[in-house]
């Protein structure tokens, strides 16, 4: 709060987030199955001999090496720029808490990066069984780093039994109450990912043996087809959200429930056709049919990742800070700063002082330009005002100033993905005014 907002016209900020780590995470994914996918295939291969299989092996860790440690690295360091300027607040809680997770994450992603380019380097050039172990370091670090990112990823959404600057904290926030079903549902995506890449090459590359290609299909669609199991993780991971989440879920977000059953749909016929295919010995993919299994995979993990995302509403760490980085009303004896009952006591603008215009005092403005600022301070993290990613102008064309007025006062009830109003009475009549001006109302 008392950070200046990353004011994006048209996409917001919380949109630039989303598309970034949706990118990123589907990118890495694919790496933690590929690198077990790799590990598992050559070394089958090197006890039978099988030079065709290792040759394309070999292919296909280049296209490990170039995506997820070239445009995934690129993508990755996109968030944490990203999330550090459009809610810093928030990543400031995370690394704090974090601090031990994220050096232990940092370090895996070192042992990955020397781990792939060790491996794509030293094809042909060490000892097979030497060659094979690097692989397997490879799937154990990128493994690792997986479980520590969804340990602090679940965290926000089910913090469980944990308590600020309570002893063991840092331990039940980890171990909450979502981390093993969502882990394990990670794991199985991450296998289908890499399933889903192994059939893209495949179908892409026409100079590769039938053997080889009938080898590797067969062991595409075997790492696709536990993603049955994730069903039963769905269920373990609803069981497990907070109440308010499981409500938007059951169709009181609208939206939510929209991209929740576009996942579930592109993700059933990804198992499917995987199911389908292996029944059938389609071990030729078209390019056709493979475009569509990316893309269905694509959609899934995106819609699921959106979803995610949106169930945490209104907060970012559920239960201890709302997204627009303003603490709950129960965390006021640590947060001295922005904390919701401070903030309505002295006003969001006492925190956010960045809001006013530069140069300018609270006191020389207008009322129009004192709403404009704690529009800014207390929405603009969530909102655009005229046009773009939530945008105020076509929601209150035909509101009322009273309207608008009431609605301030309770649109945490009336909205459940909406924070209260983190500032004084007089602030509320000042946002008041400048919200009217976007309205369409014709004058008398």
């Amino acid at each position: 709060m008392e950070y200046p907002i990353f004011d994006l016209p048209v996409l917001g900020g919380s949109l630039l987030i989303a598309a970034v780590a949706i990118v990123h995470v589907f990118i890495a994914q694919f790496s933690v199955g590929a690198s077990f996918m790799l590990a598992l295939a050559e070394r089958r291969a090197s006890r039978e001999g099988d030079t065709d299989t290792l040759a394309f092996l070999r292919k296909y860790s280049l296209a490990v090496l170039l995506i997820p440690y070239v445009l995934g690295t690129i993508t990755g360091v996109g968030i944490w720029f990203v999330t550090g300027v459009v809610n810093p607040r928030a990543l400031s809680t995370m690394i704090h808490l974090f601090v031990w997770a994220w050096a232990a994450e940092w370090v895996m992603f070192l042992v990955d990066v020397t781990a792939i380019y060790l491996y794509f380097y030293t094809w042909g050039r060490i000892r097979p069984a030497a060659h094979n172990a690097i692989a397997w370091i490879f799937f154990a670090s990128s493994l690792l780093t997986l479980v520590i990112i969804n340990g602090i990823l679940s965290f926000m959404l089910t913090p469980g039994q944990w308590q600020p600057l309570a002893a063991g904290g840092f331990w039940s926030a980890f171990f909450n109450p979502s981390f093993w079903p969502t882990t394990l549902l990670r794991l199985f995506v991450c296998l289908a990912l890499a399933g889903v890449g192994a059939i893209a090459l495949l179908a892409i590359k026409k100079d590769i043996a039938t053997v080889v290609r009938r080898t590797m299909i067969r062991l595409a669609y075997r790492l696709i087809l536990p993603s049955v199991l994730c069903w039963p993780l769905f269920v373990w991971t609803y069981l497990v959200l907070p109440r308010r989440a499981q409500v938007f879920i059951e169709g009181s977000a609208v939206p939510m429930g929209m991209f929740l059953a576009l996942g579930l749909t592109g993700f059933l016929i990804l198992t499917l056709a995987a199911i389908v295919a292996m029944l059938r010995r389609e071990y030729t993919p078209s390019i056709l049919a493979t475009v569509l299994l990316v893309l269905f995979g694509f959609i899934s993990y995106a819609s699921f990742e959106f979803t995610r995302e949106g169930l945490r509403k209104p907060y970012v760490i559920e239960g201890f800070m709302y997204s627009t980085g303003v603490t709950t009303a129960a965390t006021g004896g640590l947060d001295t700063r922005a904390n919701l009952g401070l903030l309505q006591r002295r006003g969001v603008l006492s925190a956010a002082t960045w809001a006013l215009p530069a140069g300018r005092r609270l006191e020389d403005l207008d009322t129009m330009a004192k709403g404009q600022a704690v529009f800014r301070a207390a929405c603009g993290v969530c909102h655009q005002p005229d046009a773009g990613y939530n945008a105020l102008r076509p929601v209150v064309r035909h509101w009322t100033a009273p309207t608008i007025h009431e609605y301030l006062n309770t649109m945490h009830e009336q909205k459940p993905m909406m924070p209260p109003f983190p500032g004084t009475d007089q602030e509320k009549n000042w946002l008041t005014v400048y919200v009217d001006s976007l309205t369409e109302r014709e004058t008398p």
